[in-house]
């Protein structure tokens, strides 16, 4: 049975919180936003710039705020396309972003909307302008992803960070980068929480997050052994490691998201200098 999300407009996700889907042009071809209702109505994230997606969020705002009503602000969990696309189509003036997606953009001396972002920073805070809510900063995926969260009803919005019978896709760009140590210590982060549910931008919600999260941690710490174990056994790189763990794997797409996290765990056992990582004629690879 498929968990990823169907398009629509508004409709109840949680306490205080309700949930749209969008389409994507870049897959599982759909993407949720959020509106939060909480001394105002504020929205999480903006879909993509495509047309589609555009006009899609623009028809569920408007059955839900009226014709050509506006949230009072958007929060951006974080600046990958399908999530910020659509915020200068939006239009909104007040947007918060973790200081580190702030910073993606001012880098290129122009944001979206034309002004500067509200920031907060750190791993965890309150939501300007929206009582009961807070945030927890969410790693290994995206810099700055900020996961609202309403304590009182349990209610996590995990966005990208965890999601149901998906993988997330772990940052690779940078070797020095950490990025599945950084998701495990989300995961841990999250866990002494105890949300009651948490809700993802393209999978059905998490409607048992202890055991899920517990599991995720034992999956991850089962792809450590593997990947210690295949380069103890000769493999040197993550392509190397995957086929010795995996051998066939069926399309493209899976096998790019497994050789992801193949080098993302590779990284992290020579972090805690289990392996070392090597360079030969610029490829990287891992040995003993």
């Amino acid at each position: 049975m498929s968990t990823v999300l169907t398009t629509g407009g508004f409709m109840p996700a949680a306490e205080g919180c309700r949930r749209a889907v969008v389409p994507s042009p870049w897959p599982p071809r759909s993407v949720a936003v959020f509106l939060i209702e909480s001394g105002g109505s504020w929205l999480v994230d903006t879909g993509a710039a495509t047309l589609e997606s555009v006009e899609s969020l623009g028809a569920a705002l408007d059955e839900e705020l009226g014709p050509g009503g506006m949230p009072d602000g958007v929060i951006l969990t974080h600046s990958h396309l399908d999530h910020a696309g659509g915020l200068e189509a939006l239009g909104s003036e007040v947007v918060v972003a973790h200081r580190e997606t702030a910073d993606l953009y001012e880098a290129d001396e122009r944001t979206p909307h034309g002004q500067p972002f509200a920031t907060v920073e750190g791993d965890a805070g309150s939501l300007p302008d929206l009582p009961g809510w807070e945030w927890v900063l969410g790693e290994g995926h995206a810099p700055g992803h900020l996961m609202p969260w309403h304590s009182a009803s349990g209610t996590l919005l995990s966005i990208d960070q965890f999601l149901l019978g998906l993988k997330t896709p772990l940052r690779i760009a940078d070797p020095a980068e950490d990025s599945f140590g950084s998701y495990m210590a989300t995961l841990d982060r999250v866990a002494s929480l105890e949300p009651a549910v948490m809700l993802s931008s393209h999978t059905a919600s998490i409607a048992e997050p202890a055991a899920w999260l517990d599991r995720e941690r034992r999956r991850l710490n089962r792809q450590l052994d593997r990947a210690r174990l295949a380069v103890q056994d000769g493999a040197r790189t993550a392509e190397e490691v995957t086929d010795t763990t995996y051998g066939s794997i069926p399309g493209p797409s899976a096998r790019q998201l497994l050789l992801r996290e193949k080098l993302a765990a590779l990284r992290h056992l020579a972090s805690l200098g289990e392996i070392r990582r090597i360079w030969t004629d610029g490829q990287e690879g891992f040995e003993v």
